[in-house]
């Protein structure tokens, strides 16, 4: 059985038209960005690193109960912020 982590990864790849691949960084390559999936807003610096600073569209993956915080903590940056659900939260503002 696959836990949450693996679930919102596959999810973020059908709607990033991508694919998850847990071996690899970031955990979602799609042809509409690319996704790194934590369980924790102290892991959003790690996320960042793992994204790196290529071009397109770059989401933060986290779950409902971390969005306030990571917003707070995210507010002056182009990444984005999606939910496990794969809901926008904060769209990411970096060039295509």
């Amino acid at each position: 059985m696959a836990n949450s982590h693996d679930r919102a990864a596959k999810l973020v790849a059908k709607k990033l038209r991508g694919r998850y691949n847990p071996q690899a960084s970031p955990d979602v390559k799609g042809k509409d960005g690319r996704a790194e999936v934590k369980s924790s807003v102290d892991e959003i610096s790690e996320a960042l690193r793992q994204l790196g600073g290529g071009s397109g569209s770059a989401l933060v993956v986290l779950p409902s109960s971390q969005q306030k915080k990571a917003l707070k903590r995210m507010t002056d940056l182009k990444t984005g912020l999606m939910n496990y659900t794969g809901k926008i939260i904060k769209p990411s503002t970096r060039k295509k």
